[in-house]
């Protein structure tokens, strides 16, 4: 058992001292927002109807939409809100628009803003996507928790993939829902 510990300490020194190893060019949560790699959120002009909404998140493979008015943000759907306000209510969906069943005046980031930031954001307020806004108060993109985590997962594969099997773990025998 102790040779084992010993081994994945000096592998973790190893990693340390690597200066080309993905850890020494990972970011920090000080860093700033900008300097993650954020995947491009549909941006959605308000009035539009909760049937076409839908699609686009379906067509995009995305949770959440952004919703403007005026070039300015005034709301986001997420999949969540889509859950909890609209259905089993029987609402025609080509009829009803966005703006009765989004989230309005979203929390949001600035692009300087630290990655710590949005993770504090995400936890006090139970969410997983946060617009960022510009100085000039346009769209600059879209945070969201699966952009951290894949962020995580790139510079830190390697020590991921590595981990040793935990002996009392047991694996799922199908895929977890969700």
């Amino acid at each position: 058992m102790n040779k084992n510990f010993d081994d994945e300490l000096a592998r973790m020194d190893e990693l340390e001292n690597d200066i080309d190893s993905p850890i020494t060019h990972a970011l920090s949560l000080d860093d700033s927002i900008d300097k993650l790699s954020l995947r491009e959120h549909p941006i959605v002009k308000a009035g539009i109807n909760l049937k076409s909404v839908i699609k686009i998140l379906y067509d995009e493979k995305v949770g959440c939409v952004m919703i403007e008015k005026n070039d300015r943000i005034i709301g986001v759907m997420t999949e969540r809100d889509f859950l909890l306000r609209v259905t089993a209510k029987g609402l025609d969906l080509e009829s009803e628009i966005i703006d009765n069943y989004m989230t309005k005046d979203p929390e949001i980031l600035a692009p300087k803003d630290p990655i710590s930031y949005a993770l504090n954001k995400m936890h006090i307020y139970g969410i997983r996507h946060i617009p960022i806004i510009n100085e000039n108060d346009k769209i600059y993109g879209m945070i969201s928790v699966k952009d951290i985590i894949s962020h995580l997962g790139n510079y830190f594969g390697a020590q991921i993939a590595n981990l040793p099997p935990d002996p009392s773990q047991h694996v799922l025998d199908r895929p977890e829902g969700g």
